[in-house]
Formats: C-alpha cells, structure tokens, sequence
C-alpha cells in the first residue's frame, strides 16, 4: 500500500515484462472510499539473459549442429535467437532463428570455430558461454 497527496505515482523496482494489477482509493475528511477495479499493466520488455547450455555436434566436415535452451530471464517475449560463430582469426558470421537449434553449414573442414548465441526480445541479449569445436576433416581425394 502507497499513500500519495497526488494524482500520479511512480512505483520504481518493477521487473521487466511483468504484468502488475492497480487499485485506487481515494481518502478525504470523511473517510475512505471503496477501491476502484483494478487495472492492469505490463512492464516493458528488455534484454533477456544469455541462452542456456549451448551445445555443438559435428555432423560433417562442413557442418555442425548448434543447441541451446532458453534464458533463465527471458525479460520479454523471445522473438529470434542470433547465432554468431567465426573460424580463429575470422570475422564473425551471424545467422537468427527462431527455434533452440540450427545447423551451421557451408564452413571449412578441420577448422576450429568459435560459437555463442543471443536471444532477442525487443532488445538483444548478451552472449552466451563461448563453445569452441572444430569440423571434421574431409576424405582425402583419390
């Protein structure tokens, strides 16, 4: 409960994308009156945390399978995942999803890659653990 002299009131410490139910009552010389129906409001979205428990499968030499599972804290709703990865000494390549998974394709074979993934809400999140593999290497040519 809040008392307040005035007409508006700033509640601070709110979790994101948190739907909070209001009421009012107004106090005069005479007395309370009855509470209003509540009305309710949802918090704004925001970064969500890191995705959880990245994990990466080789499938090929030119391949490789990306899992992961939501955030702890998602802050919103998640709308894509954005999955970064780059060879060593590479410039980073980023794909979205809207899925838990992916599959990398179109990369070098017996490379060491680097890999982590963001979650989007309105706001993109930071980065998960890093998760480092390598892809297989190729069948040698006749």
């Amino acid at each position: 409960n809040t008392t307040t002299p005035n007409t508006t009131l700033t509640i601070n410490g709110l979790s994101f994308y948190t739907l909070y139910f209001f009421n009012v009552s107004v106090v005069t010389g005479e007395g309370m009156s009855p509470f209003a129906d509540p009305i309710g409001q949802r918090t704004s979205e925001d970064a969500p945390s890191p995705p959880l428990n990245v994990m990466v499968y080789n499938i090929s030499s030119t391949s490789i399978m990306v899992t992961w599972q939501p955030p702890q804290a998602p802050n919103g709703i998640i709308r894509t995942y954005q999955v970064n990865f780059f060879a060593s000494g590479g410039p980073i390549e980023t794909m979205e999803t809207a899925s838990t998974s992916t599959l990398l394709t179109g990369l070098s074979s017996h490379t060491n890659y680097t890999i982590f993934v963001r979650a989007r809400t309105v706001v993109l999140g930071n980065n998960s653990t890093l998760v480092m593999t390598s892809t297989n290497e190729d069948v040698p040519s006749p």
